[in-house]
């Protein structure tokens, strides 16, 4: 048996739909959960009297609690062993839906993705288009769980239902991001698939979903970019203490030997705090560790040049090329430092 669970909020338009062309590719052996977070528009009722006719059931929360626990809540519900995820607006096509299925069953994370070779996005501006493939670089670069997925936030997939149902929600919205991480899958198969336009209906993303996401990212991330911001602060304060204890060297002296143990406790404050889960090599990544803050500061360096050659006062040039630096740092120390 299949479940297919569909988070709802004001998408009464369309539910009647999404039930019909549902049932016109499973035909049996299936189930439709719909979990609506009490929509103004009616969306429950119009499930309910599909319950008539279809096997629909309707799980109505008394408040809007989100997509991700909506899902986890229909999946604790369903009846099948494995469970559908998708969108009630239409976008996500229910044609698709038993293809996914049949991977899931098979034990893999099963994942319609806009982003592999046949996928595609139809209707979008510009602008969405880079919030949407930054959302996935973001979450390719802070998750090594994300890695091997081309569309790690896609909210169309299948799996097994002991898995969602056991999933804990860090974000209001990308359940995928959580399933990747705690469940960790032996396989996931991505269906390629194009993400249509909506036709009734208004989309709900917004900044409130933006804000969110960056949230679930440092959560799953266990804060990592904070805490690598948080270990170069005290870097600051360790050189400092070098240049006070060492005032009776010469400076080009002291300022060395003051910058390479600052470098070496930032190393190592990282490798116990920040990435302590990768067991790096001491040696080689202390060696690595030098050429991530070369490449960091170099970085640094060039930004502020550039854009005070451009006009940008060079106070707030300086603070840009730090930003940038910080950037560059992290993402070699995450990407090749602390693997």
């Amino acid at each position: 048996m299949i479940s297919v669970v569909v988070p709802t909020y004001n998408e009464a338009e369309n539910i009647e739909e999404l039930v019909k062309r549902l049932a016109s590719v499973f035909r049996s052996d299936y189930e439709v959960i719909i979990v609506d977070d009490n929509s103004p528009d009616g969306t429950a009722d119009a499930a309910k009297k599909l319950s008539a006719t279809y096997p629909v059931r309707v799980v109505v929360r008394q408040t809007r609690l989100g997509l991700a626990s909506a899902v986890v809540e229909g999946a604790s519900v369903a009846r099948g062993d494995v469970v559908v995820v998708m969108d009630a607006d239409l976008q996500h096509p229910p044609e698709l839906a038993p293809a996914l299925a049949r991977e899931a069953a098979r034990g893999c994370l099963a994942v319609a993705s806009r982003y592999v070779r046949g996928g595609r996005v139809e209707g979008w501006p510009i602008t969405r288009r880079v919030v949407s493939r930054g959302a996935v670089l973001l979450a390719r670069l802070l998750l090594p769980e994300a890695r091997t997925v081309k569309d790690p936030v896609s909210g169309f997939f299948a799996y097994r239902r002991d898995c969602l149902s056991r999933v804990k929600p860090t974000g209001l919205y990308k359940i995928l991001l959580d399933v990747l991480v705690q469940s960790k899958p032996e396989c996931v198969v991505e269906i390629p698939f194009v993400f249509g336009k909506r036709t009734r209906g208004r989309s709900k993303l917004g900044r409130r979903h933006i804000f969110d996401y960056l949230r679930q990212l440092l959560a799953l991330s266990k804060w990592r970019p904070v805490k690598f911001a948080a270990v170069g602060a005290t870097g600051i304060g360790v050189a400092l203490a070098v240049l006070h204890f060492l005032s009776w060297l010469p400076a080009l002296v002291s300022t060395a030997i003051a910058i390479e143990v600052s470098l070496t406790s930032n190393y190592i404050l990282n490798r116990a705090w920040t990435f302590a889960e990768r067991h790096t090599p001491l040696l080689g990544g202390w060696a690595k560790y030098h050429l991530a803050t070369a490449i960091g500061n170099s970085t640094n360096y060039l930004v502020t040049n550039a854009l005070a050659f451009l006009g940008v006062w060079i106070y707030v040039a300086y603070l840009i090329g730090v930003a940038a630096g910080y950037a560059a740092n992290y993402v070699f120390s995450e990407l090749e430092v602390f693997k």
